[in-house]
């Protein structure tokens, strides 16, 4: 997409990668699908911020899996959300999208001002880089039905975060309508 087809919104889908996609997480996907679709129909940028990491990087030392090893399959987004040209794919180091990489820059470049986003785990790297947009002044809604967490208590407890912070946790057919909307 080129800068001026931007709507000024985003959809920043988080971590729907190989590695990182398991049983917990496969019923967002259709929302996932047709949100983006929408995002796309509607000149809204779509943002797939992605795990790279180095198999000795200090989040796989407390005893997380290693996994999304820049290099391998594991990085790849699922097949069922594959990029197409136009989107961005921000390799990620840290929880949040934002932290350490071009999101910011991008997004800014690119004139958006509301992000929508998605993915998993919504207690972690879904919910750090809401805030961390939320901090930076963008519009931020978080649609319920679009993220997951292995735990469905983590999840519910990260839309209670979001609720209590005012972060706008919509279904995908309410953040369809901001897609759709001026």
């Amino acid at each position: 997409m080129s800068e001026a087809a931007s709507n000024g919104k985003a959809v920043i889908v988080v971590d729907m990668q190989k590695d990182n996609v398991g049983r917990f997480c496969q019923e967002i996907i259709p929302n996932l699908q047709l949100l983006i679709k929408t995002a796309r129909e509607n000149g809204a940028l779509v943002v797939f911020a992605c795990d790279s990491r180095y198999p000795d990087d200090f989040i796989f030392k407390g005893g997380h899996p290693i996994s999304a090893i820049r290099g391998t399959e594991g990085v790849r987004v699922i097949e069922d959300l594959a990029p197409q040209q136009g989107d961005i794919i921000v390799e990620k180091r840290m929880l949040s999208g934002f932290f350490g990489s071009d999101l910011e820059f991008t997004l800014r470049q690119k004139g958006i001002d509301t992000v929508i986003v998605t993915g998993v785990a919504t207690w972690a790297c879904v919910l750090k880089t809401a805030f961390d947009a939320a901090e930076l002044g963008y519009r931020v809604m978080v649609p319920a039905d679009c993220c997951s967490s292995p735990r469905l208590a983590d999840h519910e407890a990260a839309l209670g975060v979001f609720k209590a912070l005012r972060v706008y946790a919509p279904s995908v057919k309410e953040a369809i309508e901001v897609l759709s909307g001026p």
